[in-house]
């Protein structure tokens, strides 16, 4: 019985040491050139994607440069790897974004409740209707990744759960970027800064802030089908 005991303790404690282990995982960002890496023009980035942002200039992800992979529980406390997603061929939107951003809430609300707030901003078209379907209908992947809480702190997993009681839309994977281990690689600079991904994990389009690229470029696509 002692026996039992031991092993399934050493399997629990063997089990935690893994999930902590992935859930602390670093993003390996080795400069120069990469993305993440810093750079004065193009030619110092092997994507020659060259973006300023208000703390210098940076390697940003472009066309098919693959997504990093990342760890976090999701909103049913589920450990998701960005790797092992099961896409079935359909593109990704990636979305960065924490909880004191009111675009962001705004979007979340018309996703959820269909709150029409959004139609409102200046940045909305009726096109954009379009792609809700797209994603209540499973034809695209949303993920939500949350940075930061409302006090403007790392994000963790309460803020996971509090931002799926707040928004529990069944179409949307939610996670926390804990360490900002992704945020340091897509460095949005204005949120919500949606990324399209094609089922592979791959940059279809890049922007470090708002959601209109990437939004356009998916209708484009679709409407191509």
């Amino acid at each position: 019985m002692l026996k039992l005991f031991l092993l399934i303790t050493f399997t629990f404690l063997f089990s935690n040491e893994e999930l902590n282990k992935k859930l602390n995982y670093k993003i390996e960002i080795e400069c120069p050139g990469n993305v993440g890496c810093e750079c004065v023009n193009n030619n110092d980035c092997k994507n020659e994607n060259c973006i300023r942002i208000p703390k210098g200039g940076y390697c940003m992800p472009a066309l098919n440069d693959t997504l990093p992979n990342f760890y976090s529980l999701n909103q049913f406390e589920e450990l998701v790897s960005l790797k092992d997603i099961k896409t079935n061929g359909k593109f990704v939107l990636l979305e960065m974004g924490t909880t004191w951003c009111a675009p962001c809430n705004v979007l979340a609300s018309w996703l959820t409740w269909g709150d029409n707030e959004i139609e409102n901003k200046r940045w909305w078209k009726p096109e954009y209707k379009r792609i809700k379907d797209l994603i209540n209908n499973d034809k695209v992947i949303l993920i939500t990744v949350l940075y930061e809480n409302e006090n403007r702190e790392n994000a963790n997993y309460d803020t996971v759960y509090e931002w799926y009681d707040n928004f529990p839309d069944e179409h949307t994977i939610i996670l926390s970027d804990n360490n900002k281990e992704l945020h340091k690689w897509l460095k949005p600079t204005g949120i919500p800064a949606i990324t399209l991904l094609d089922s592979n994990m791959n940059v279809v389009v890049y922007t470090n802030r708002g959601l209109n690229v990437a939004f356009d470029k998916l209708l484009e696509l679709v409407n191509e089908k």
